[in-house]
This record gives structure tokens, C-alpha cells and sequence, in this order.
């Protein structure tokens, strides 16, 4: 059994870049400019938009072996009689399969528009 989706998350992460862009270019001119990348839209290059959706596509079959596996245990859990936890893990599946869906429709997106 699945509850409703009336609910929230608080998503703290931290993330690194190895790519400074302030860095790659003289610091006397302003960084809105045109410096020979393609891009898409005029906003994004392409090769970071590539970059973005193998990191998507990656992510997407990543969270769905999870899912899977995380399935299973719940399954193994239920079977020994561990019902509380097993449905928990299947409500966590539940928003894994929910996540996923929104990475495909993303994924989609970006594909058409490259």
C-alpha cells in the first residue's frame, strides 16, 4: 500500500565542480558573453548538455537496479513475517519508481532539444 504524495523533502547536498569557468577565461572582460561554444537555444553549450544527459541516463538505470534491488529485500522481509519495514521499503520504492519517471521524461526533453 502507497500513500498519498502529499508530502515533502528537505534535499541537502553538496557538490563539487571540477570546472571553474571564471578560471578558464581573463578575468578584465564580463562572462555574458559569446566565446565560441556551440549552444542550444543560446544559452547552454552543447557538449555540457551532453555531458548532463549521459550523467541522467547514468543516474536513471543506477536508481532503477537499486529500486529492484531494494524490491527484493522487501519481499524477503515480508515473506518472514518483517511487514512494517517491508512496507516502507516498498513506499521507498514506490517514490524511487516516481523518480524515475520524472529522469525519463526529462531525459526525453533534453534529447529532442539537442
Amino acid at each position: 500500500m502507497h500513500k498519498e504524495h502529499d508530502h515533502s523533502h528537505v534535499h541537502e547536498h553538496t557538490h563539487t565542480h571540477d570546472n571553474d569557468h571564471d578560471n578558464d577565461h581573463d578575468n578584465d572582460h564580463d562572462n555574458d558573453h559569446d566565446h565560441g561554444h556551440d549552444h542550444v537555444n543560446g544559452a547552454m553549450p552543447v557538449a555540457s548538455l551532453n555531458k548532463d544527459l549521459a550523467l541522467l541516463k547514468y543516474m536513471l538505470e543506477h536508481n532503477k537496479q537499486h529500486a529492484h534491488e531494494l524490491a527484493e529485500a522487501g519481499g524477503r522481509l515480508s515473506v518472514v513475517g518483517v511487514t512494517d519495514p517491508a512496507e516502507l521499503i516498498s513506499d521507498a520504492v514506490h517514490y524511487f519508481d516516481h523518480a524515475n519517471e520524472k529522469l525519463e521524461k526529462a531525459i526525453r526533453l533534453i534529447d529532442g532539444g539537442v
